[in-house]
């Protein structure tokens, strides 16, 4: 019987855009690693998944070489005006209810309560959603900053690391600097003057990526590689 696999004959050798391919590869996992050291990053999330460091996720529109760094969504205590809106809607019927301000036929009282618990049911799923798919991503190639406006529209703006001139960011105030989360704010020489990402946590370290990042694929570019 002969067997399946012939150790006669030597493993096909992989063309050279393959080897190029994996070099690329590897030597974007180095820097990436290098990088995250150097900040203090390790993979993984915090405060309550508005800080991801490489979290394996995809995004619209991702090159296959692409690898997103870090992922980040606006701090939850953001969220604190509108979930109190939402808390005062739920209890706002029995309140009107309960001092007789209504003198209504109890069917359109019902349908009424329940319209309005749609509505604002609806009011918070919006805001949630707003801020759970508004995202802000590095790569190893580009910024992209994903607004989600509302439940039909979206707008996606994004700019190569090549591009970007240096980024800054803006802290201030006691509830900011307590809970670290601020605004950074990132010029470009494209077609985008500008690339925002705001209230997002631990901005400091945020731009030390993009800074260093940026640095290292210049240096590349220049050397042809």
């Amino acid at each position: 019987m002969t067997d399946v696999y012939d150790s006669s004959h030597p493993p096909l050798k992989k063309n050279p855009i393959d080897l190029e391919t994996d070099r690329s590869k590897e030597w974007w996992k180095q820097l990436i690693d290098d990088v995250l050291e150097d900040v203090g990053l390790t993979p993984g999330s915090s405060v309550m998944s508005t800080f991801c460091v490489r979290p394996g996720s995809h995004f619209v529109n991702q090159q296959e070489d692409e690898e997103i760094v870090l992922l980040l969504r606006a701090h939850p205590v953001t969220n604190l005006g509108w979930i109190l809106l939402t808390l005062v809607m739920l209890v706002a019927p029995s309140f009107v209810l309960s001092f007789g301000i209504l003198t209504l036929p109890g069917k359109f009282i019902f349908v009424g309560q329940m319209t309005w618990y749609l509505v604002t049911f609806l009011f918070a799923f919006e805001k949630f959603l707003m801020w759970y798919y508004s995202v802000f991503i590095v790569t190893n190639e580009r910024l992209v900053d994903i607004d989600f406006d509302n439940l039909t529209f979206r707008n996606i703006t994004h700019t190569n690391l090549n591009h970007i001139e240096e980024p800054e960011m803006i802290t201030g105030g006691f509830v900011r600097t307590m809970l670290q989360y601020g605004d950074i704010f990132v010029t470009t020489a494209s077609e985008n003057p500008s690339i925002e990402a705001l209230a997002v946590p631990m901005p400091q370290k945020v731009v030390n990526v993009i800074s260093r990042l940026s640095e290292e694929l210049e240096k590349r570019r220049e050397r042809g590689q």
